[in-house]
């Protein structure tokens, strides 16, 4: 007989796709497909089917609804059904849970997934079916026996065994020493037995050990309390598939009322208990990569605090955060994103041992507690046996990819004895980690939580400062590498703060970042830069372009394009006044909205220069695609200029490549005539540092920059 697998989906792709793999699934096995839900309706009213496949968005009518109406049915009432879902629909499955779904697949499916839980789902619903035609052919044959056996049985009697034998329940009762009294069609079918073959045997010879021993010890605890126990649940094998019953067992009396054994009924609850299992399983793990979530490692992470305060003994939570996933997942797409996410977490669970528990806990976080770790060396071990995994690369799409982490690691109960200090001073650590250049792992110190308390303490002051106006500008000079002529100026941001004076960036720079304070600074400077460039030209000083440091977060977070050009409008200037300079991590982050951003930008009129290059993940695809016209080495090359020849070799290449993509070079931080003249030799085209001149107030540029006449019309328009 054909086992028949209905599938209504409303893509005919998918519907070809799943019809293929029921075909794999074997000869035995036939679909039947629609892609009208309604239609699949109305065709299930008159034909059967022993499977459902059902995804979950369609026009006409969701999965959940569906389903609903197929539980109305009385065909299909226990026909099991999987729905198909993407992965982030946490409340589409949750409503289907509740029409009556037995399972899921997240969609795109695979055929191993698909025919695995398919054939699942088809033995434990066949056994339940052959468990009810069993005891209809046991009631019926004894029901037989016993009208040619004794004729005078009152009506009322047959009746009610009919009811007893053919109700879906396992029914039995044994005396008090265990022997089976009496046992319903369902019970016997079961075992595969008879009643009549079942009664009078100890029933406990039919049970496993396990289940022998567990039901010996509540028929003792029934005949000594002569009280019942209710509610209680018991796992049956049957032919090798597994059957959850929900059981009680009451005293057996006589017409005296006194108690002469013990009467067991049990319902077959394994359809609700997996629906139960997946609702649990959905609050408590992520949907993408099936790992437990930020609630369950909560819960973890409490139990090996307890633990390890009762036997002394030293677990450790690590905090793993990928580096460069953001680029791929902006870059590849986050179909791309989600693949490597899943394929990270399978890694994981390779690597961690027995007493270990790995999460998924948002975006590219993943959490580890190792359990029963000796020493920091050990922990050292197992991090870096983490690493090394997570670096292997990746083949995403055809195409191979290679990632980092940065993992930070708190010890326990050592570090603290409450879940959320543990995760914050791992949290504290991680950073800690991609501050000294990612891909490594660092554990947490009290110096870092000194650090954490001095952050917060100086984004309020930040906010403040923000408030009060207490922040100006300065700027430094850059010339012409041959004719030292003043070519151009950097715009530098300085915070007066009130009681510790004019504070540089790097003194309060990472914060305003990491806090979002630099949003509101970054459009304060690109303000006040085209603001100054109006006012020296009122008053008759014309300055040469400004270069202003734009954040990777400002191109995040704002529309950095917009302010510059209606700055640039608001104050009358000439675009080619200003400069923008981008970080090399820009460029990693390159996706098509910094693209546009950056070419918009440029053919306004707009300069677009590369800061610090040769510090980070440089790339010539980079600089050939977008569209810079500067290129400022970073100062580590020029500090060593001096006393290392394959520095000036370095810098040497550089502008030769820049310069064949028609871009000027620009060398900073440049100190001293040696270093200013190797430059001159190596091909720059521009310098700026102190051998030049400090950084500028803005009310000393005009003693730098005297008013040319040939210099007004390309200063301002108009």
């Amino acid at each position: 007989m054909t086992t028949r697998v209905l599938i209504v989906d409303d893509r005919p792709t998918n519907l070809r796709i799943y019809a293929q793999f029921v075909t794999i699934m074997g000869e035995k096995y036939s679909s039947v497909t629609f892609a009208d839900p309604v239609e699949a309706l109305e065709w299930l009213r008159n034909n059967g089917a022993e499977l459902l496949v059902v995804d979950y968005r369609m026009p006409q009518m969701n999965g959940a609804d569906f389903i609903k109406n197929v539980r109305k049915m009385s065909n299909c009432s226990d026909v099991p059904a999987i729905v198909i879902t993407a992965h982030q629909d946490r409340e589409c499955r949750l409503s289907a849970l509740d029409a009556g779904a037995t399972d899921f697949l997240q969609s795109p499916v695979s055929h191993v997934e698909f025919c695995k839980r398919a054939m699942s789902l088809l033995t434990k619903s066949q056994k339940s079916v052959n468990l009810r035609k069993r005891a209809s052919e046991i009631e019926r044959k004894h029901a037989a026996l016993s009208e040619v056996v004794d004729r005078d049985v009152p009506a009322s009697k047959s009746m009610l065994e009919q009811i007893i034998d053919t109700i879906p329940i396992m029914i039995n009762a044994t005396d008090r020493s265990g022997r089976c009294l009496f046992t319903n069609a369902y019970q016997s079918a079961l075992f595969d037995q008879t009643p009549d073959q079942m009664v009078g045997r100890d029933f406990s010879e039919l049970l496993g050990p396990d289940l022998a021993t567990n039901s010996e010890r509540r028929n003792a605890i029934v005949l000594k309390s002569e009280q019942p126990i209710p509610h209680y649940e018991e796992k049956f094998t049957s032919d090798g598939v597994e059957l959850i019953f929900h059981c009680n067992k009451s005293p057996l009396l006589n017409h005296n009322g006194e108690t002469i054994g013990v009467l067991t009924t049990a319902v077959d609850i394994t359809a609700r208990k997996f629906a139960e299992e997946h609702r649990t399983h959905l609050a408590l793990h992520d949907m993408l990569t099936g790992l437990p979530n930020r609630a369950l490692l909560a819960e973890k992470v409490r139990k090996a605090i307890e633990a390890c305060t009762q036997t002394g003994q030293q677990a450790a939570l690590l905090l793993l955060d990928l580096d460069r996933f953001k680029v791929i997942n902006d870059t590849r797409g986050h179909h791309s994103g989600d693949t490597l996410l899943r394929e990270v977490a399978e890694r994981l669970l390779d690597i961690i041992g027995p007493d270990d528990f790995a999460a998924r806990i948002g975006g590219d976080e993943f959490a580890i507690i190792l359990g029963k770790v000796d020493d920091a060396d050990a922990i050292n071990s197992r991090c870096t046996k983490i690493l090394k995994a997570i670096n292997q690369p990746y083949s995403i799409s055809g195409i191979e990819q290679v990632i980092g982490a940065s993992i930070g690691v708190s010890l326990i109960p050592n570090d603290g004895n409450e879940y959320e200090e543990l995760l914050r001073l791992a949290d504290l650590a991680m950073y800690d980690a991609k501050a000294n250049g990612r891909n490594c792992h660092r554990f947490f110190s009290e110096g870092m939580n000194e650090i954490a308390q001095a952050d917060a303490a100086l984004e309020i002051e930040l906010r403040d400062a923000l408030a009060q106006n207490q922040f100006a500008l300065e700027y430094q000079p850059i010339v012409d590498a041959q004719s030292l002529e003043y070519v151009g100026l950097e715009a530098l941001v300085r915070w007066d703060h009130p009681t510790r004076g004019r504070l540089l960036p790097v003194q309060f720079i990472r914060v305003a970042d990491d806090t979002g304070i630099m949003d509101t600074l970054g459009k304060w400077i690109i303000a006040e830069v085209c603001s100054q460039i109006r006012r020296s030209a009122d008053e008759g000083v014309h300055l040469p372009r400004v270069a202003i440091n734009v954040s990777p977060r400002q191109f995040q977070n704002q529309n950095v394009c917009e302010d510059i050009l209606e700055n640039i409008e608001k104050n009358n200037i000439a675009p080619s006044k200003i400069v923008v300079e981008i970080t090399e991590e820009l460029l990693l982050n390159n996706n098509d909205h910094v693209s546009q951003t950056l070419n918009r930008l440029r053919n306004a009129g707009v300069g677009i220069s590369i800061d610090d290059f040769g510090t980070g993940y440089s790339s010539l695809q980079y600089l050939r695609d977008l569209p810079a016209n500067c290129l400022k080495i970073d100062r580590t090359f020029i500090s060593r200029i001096e006393h290392s020849s394959a520095d000036r070799a370095i810098i040497g290449t550089i502008s030769h490549l820049a310069h064949a993509l028609d871009m000027r070079v620009i060398a900073e931080g440049v100190e001293n005539d040696a270093q200013l003249e190797l430059l001159q030799i190596s091909g720059c085209d521009e310098i700026q540092g102190f051998k030049i001149a400090r950084p500028q107030r803005a009310e000393d540029l005009p003693k730098l920059f005297q008013s040319r006449p040939d210099a007004v019309s390309d200063s301002v328009k108009g």
